[in-house]
């Protein structure tokens, strides 16, 4: 009996934003608790997937020190979190992957023990994306997507759409609830949320 081999999951890590609630810094290297914020995202990623993309749009020097940095395509320049997320599913199905674990350089406190709960959901229908949610929020930046949605991707942003959600949902993405990783989601995009 010939068993199928596991699908194979990259991660990509999200750090192209403007960061204008920054005052215009680069979020993903911003400090917080001594080291840059994409640091301690990268290393949580690290631990549960073998390659790393990064998606980013300046700083590259700096990320290329973490992973492989991919820029948006000429297509979508500074389309949002959408445009890096295309950008990952295209080079991971290069690389013979079949989907990439996802998450924002802004949740700092972002756990491995989270991202291997999403990969086993993930592996239970690997057709389907699945996200996190916690305490009624979903959190769709924070999830694993097929490589085989680049199509429906390239297509919602062709229309001008950049919600996150939308895409997620219309991907048919299950949810994995995640009620004791509140802390693991704390979004820190202002100066003031780097002091806690």
């Amino acid at each position: 009996m010939n068993e199928t081999p596991p699908k194979q999951v990259c991660s990509l890590l999200l750090a192209g934003g403007a960061g204008t609630r920054m005052n215009g810094q680069d979020k993903g290297l911003m400090y917080w608790r001594e080291r840059p914020m994409a640091h301690w995202v990268a290393e949580a990623l690290n631990a549960v997937t073998t390659a790393l993309l990064i998606s980013a749009n300046r700083s590259l020097e700096e990320y290329r020190l973490l992973g492989q940095v991919l820029e948006d395509s000429n297509d979508f320049t500074s389309q949002g979190p959408l445009a890096g997320m295309l950008a990952g599913l295209i080079e991971a199905k290069k690389r013979g992957f079949d989907a990439v674990l996802v998450c924002p350089c802004d949740t700092p406190g972002i756990q491995p023990e989270v991202f291997q709960r999403l990969l086993t959901a993930w592996r239970e229908q690997p057709d389907l994306p699945v996200i996190a949610q916690c305490d009624g929020r979903s959190h769709p930046l924070h999830g694993v997507y097929p490589v085989s949605l680049a199509g429906l991707l390239e297509a919602q942003l062709r229309d001008d759409n950049r919600r996150v959600m939308v895409f997620a949902e219309t991907a048919g993405a299950k949810i994995l609830d995640c009620p004791d990783a509140a802390e693991a989601f704390k979004n820190r995009n202002r100066p003031e949320d780097l002091m806690s």
